[in-house]
């Protein structure tokens, strides 16, 4: 990671003679006798038996040990046969990453590189790859001292394995400490319970269905979107880890399963699994159990257990999902049509549910939305033959394409999109004008909050007695009144405009 480079070249560009030697009651004792009748210094690979010099064997050897870092820099090589020229020596020296933490650049690093320079002529490794640190949830090094620690088995054995890896993962940006607690880990134990039932669900689907081959020219443009979907996040998957971007690849490995997958593709094909003619069931369970397995792929260095388990009861798997070939981009799969449809239609979804949550509407309560899709919007059709999805999606009691602009929007609240324009029928689903009066009246409970709170703070009594944390607690709750205010006056400013 680029903040600390310059640690890594100082070391390089500024050597110094070392001090191999230490004052330690353990170690490997230094190689050096004194002989205590002539005072000769010897220096000898095999134990001496007398002094070369007077031929007496009164000898005493140096009582310091070497530094534990001598035989560390050794590491690169000393491991592999060196001094002899070996098989291993040729097969895996130089080697092509170092991963260690940024505590032992000067230590070991740096030091690896200077014995593979000097005794061999060649840097021992290409890349150095600096991990995170895992800190407690305050920022605190975890230290016995401190208490602070946790026992990564005992994390295991509250979420799983692969919750506790892919968790760390997905935290591990490049070149920043990770902060967690006990909590933290439910993350992962979230992600990989979604794993489960969603192929739970998808494993029920296939009882009395038969697996059919499906062409990707017969594929709909849903289809082609889910393989795009996948093909690219093989290609940035790739990319992420050659740059050692870790947590990249866990976020691109989480947005494709949770999202696009579940969220999107398996919701979308729900219609036809339940409804569909046998044909239709087949050929959609066939795709569903395809990307299915080619995700499992996907996932399995992050999430190596339930991957293999699942991967285990698919009817498309062969042999063990660890020596299976990890997917690769295809260009052939590119469909920049399919996505760019795709596309208009999450954005519709997502813009309707972004005004439902603006102004409140309770899950419960549905809205109808019309379509107006500009002339020449390429998605027209893709979303009309969806729009029992979307409709779900919305939340909407019923929408509409209304492609020659024949529906009466006047009362409606305008969403803008790109080719399209949305209207949203909000008074079919809230009172308006009792809205308005309800947030009126939360702004001027809020206000007297503000007001108290302000006082408080203006008071040098206070602010100079109080103890910091106190200060700070009444700082926090000024600034969440004023910001539930601003909320609240641009809730009625939309409300009003309805």
């Amino acid at each position: 990671p680029k903040r600390w480079e310059n640690t890594y070249l100082n070391w390089m560009e500024n050597i110094r003679d070392w001090c191999i030697s230490r004052q330690l009651w353990w170690g490997h004792r230094i190689p050096v006798w004194y002989c205590k009748d002539c005072g000769e210094v010897i220096v000898s690979r095999e134990d001496p038996s007398e002094c070369p010099k007077c031929h007496k064997s009164n000898l005493e050897q140096d009582s310091d040990v070497l530094d534990t870092w001598f035989s560390s820099w050794l590491w690169p090589f000393s491991t592999l046969g060196w001094p002899d020229k070996t098989e291993d020596m040729d097969k895996f020296f130089p080697t092509s990453t170092l991963v260690t933490g940024y505590d032992i650049i000067f230590f070991w690093v740096s030091r690896m590189i200077m014995a593979s320079m000097e005794f061999l002529g060649v840097a021992p490794y290409r890349d150095i790859f600096i991990t995170s640190l895992v800190r407690d949830d305050k920022g605190r090094k975890m230290s016995k001292s401190l208490g602070n620690g946790i026992d990564p088995l005992e994390l295991i054995d509250m979420y799983g394995a692969d919750a506790v890896k892919f968790t760390l993962c997905y935290l591990a940006a490049q070149g920043q400490d990770i902060k967690v607690n006990k909590e933290t880990f439910a993350f992962g134990s979230k992600f990989a319970n979604k794993i489960w039932n969603a192929t739970r669900f998808l494993l029920m689907n296939l009882e009395g269905r038969e697996l059919v081959d499906v062409k990707h020219e017969d594929l709909g443009t849903m289809d082609r979107w889910i393989y795009s979907r996948f093909n690219r996040a093989a290609r940035d998957i790739e990319a992420a880890m050659e740059n050692y971007r870790f947590n990249d690849a866990g976020s691109i490995v989480y947005s494709f399963f949770w999202n696009d997958f579940c969220d999107w593709y398996i919701e979308a094909s729900k219609e036809r699994l339940l409804r569909g003619s046998d044909e239709e069931k087949n050929r959609q369970i066939s795709i569903i159990v395809d990307i299915l397995e080619k995700a499992m792929r996907l996932m399995h260095p992050f999430i190596s257990f339930i991957t293999e388990e699942i991967y285990q009861k698919l009817p498309n798997s062969e042999g063990m999902l660890i020596d299976q070939s990890y997917p690769k981009y295809d260009e052939s799969l590119e469909d920049e049509e399919s996505i760019a449809k795709m596309d208009a239609l999450q954005d519709a979804v997502k813009s309707v549910r972004t005004v439902r949550a603006t102004l409140q509407i309770p899950s419960e309560k549905k809205i109808r939305v019309v379509m107006r899709p500009s002339e020449g919007f390429a998605a027209t059709a893709f979303i009309e033959s969806e729009r029992a999805f979307a409709s779900t999606l919305m939340n909407a009691s019923s929408f509409e394409i209304d492609s020659k602009g024949e529906t009466d929007v006047s009362s409606a609240f305008p969403i803008a999109g790109l080719g399209y324009e949305l209207f949203a029928f909000i008074r079919d689903a809230i009172d308006v004008d009792a809205e308005i009066r309800k947030l009126e009246g939360e702004i001027k409970k809020n206000s007297d909050l503000l007001e108290k709170s302000e006082k408080k703070l203006s008071n040098e009594s206070f602010v100079k007695n109080a103890k910091p944390e106190a200060v700070e607690k009444e700082r926090g709750k000024k600034a969440e009144f004023e910001e539930k205010i601003n909320k609240g006056r641009e809730h009625i400013e939309l409300l009003r405009n309805l």
